[in-house]
């Protein structure tokens, strides 16, 4: 087998971060967002009034007279926002820097505040950005300042200063600290660090073991990395891996699935029980529900940057490729491999010399 090009291995963790995005059951209802409100408000008030039943099948999303392909599989929330920060950083003119992120956000999102689709930490930034506040006040004086939301855009950062893990976290820190503080910043810090290893050809230990050099020993994330890693080391395969994580880690206390110091450890664990296989992978990081908005995203792109684009197949990269825009409208028609061969063109190039 020939060894994978730049290219390849950048194409295979943007489409690795498309598939897991596109399949996970969060993005089913991400996908409603295209429907008129009163769609949307049916299917809640269906599921509430057959709680109140005592009936447990679930209404799920459906079009009726809409387009069918409303719902078909598609990119969502965290490619889009991966694909924005690429765009961020491929349009600066030198080094980028903190103002370079803030000025996307300003120039691309802020016009849109009203419509735009996003996640806590990210609505809660935006709210602060049309304060007048600037990072990273936008992310400290954020309550859920410790969601995973800059991770997957951590990814497009790992891919630009693909083979600079040190360059790569110092620049997601920036990006992060938009919306996030303390461990959000060191979750994306880690994501980073490993893709710009992976997408290099570095192994997966190497990878994650530059990754996890950003967690602080005291940290949230640090404990969370601790308690994924016991439990992979007590797993005999991936299945016991699955339920180890599901009971230990991701917590059922909170009434959200998005806490980096528990999506991250566990993203990094998976890839490491399969191998870095994405199929299996991906699989397995989809089968704990409540993390699945953003964990198979984030898994993809890890074992995506490993096994590069031909981990995922022709068919799905058809259906993968282009973004519709469904969270940022700005972002519509812009194209996987079209962002994937700018990226891997500038990470091959000296310091300086984009």
């Amino acid at each position: 087998m020939p060894a994978l090009d730049r290219y390849d291995r950048t194409y295979g963790a943007l489409l690795g971060l498309a598939y897991g995005d596109a399949i996970g059951f969060p993005a089913l209802f991400h996908r409603t967002h295209n429907f008129p409100e009163r769609r949307r408000e049916f299917l809640w008030r269906t599921n509430r009034d057959s709680a109140r039943q005592r009936v447990i099948r679930l209404c799920l999303p459906f079009t009726h007279r809409l387009d069918p392909k409303d719902l078909e599989p598609s990119p969502t929330d965290d490619t889009e926002y991966a694909l924005f920060t690429a765009g961020a950083l491929l349009s600066a003119q030198s080094e980028p820097d903190a103002d370079t992120f803030v000025n996307a956000w300003r120039t691309t999102i802020l016009p849109d505040a009203d419509t735009v689709l996003m996640g806590f930490s990210e609505r809660a930034a935006l709210d602060n950005l049309r304060r007048g506040l600037l990072p990273p006040a936008t992310g400290n004086d954020n309550a859920q300042h410790y969601d995973d939301s800059a991770c997957c855009r951590a990814v497009a950062v790992g891919l630009f200063a693909s083979g600079e893990p040190d360059r790569a976290a110092a620049l997601a820190a920036l990006d992060a600290q938009i919306t996030n503080a303390e461990d959000g910043i060191y979750a994306a810090q880690a994501v980073a660090a490993a893709v710009a290893l992976l997408s290099s050809g570095a192994s997966l230990d190497q990878a994650l073991a530059a990754a996890r050099a950003h967690f602080p020993p005291d940290s949230w994330i640090a404990h969370g990395d601790r308690t994924a890693q016991a439990c992979a080391a007590e797993a005999s395969g991936p299945q016991d891996l699955l339920l180890l994580l599901s009971t230990r880690l991701i917590n059922t206390v909170y009434s959200y699935g998005n806490a980096a110091p528990e999506t991250v450890p566990a993203a990094f664990v998976i890839a490491e029980m399969c191998g870095g296989d994405l199929q299996q992978a991906v699989s397995l990081a989809n089968a704990i529900p409540k993390a699945a908005d953003s964990l198979p995203a984030l898994v993809g792109a890890l074992c995506g940057a490993i096994q590069g684009a031909g981990a995922v197949s022709p068919l799905w990269q058809a259906k993968l490729n282009e973004c519709r825009g469904l969270c940022l409208p700005a972002l519509a028609g812009v194209c996987l491999d079209e962002t994937a061969a700018r990226l891997a063109q500038v990470a091959a190039l000296p310091l300086g010399a984009e």
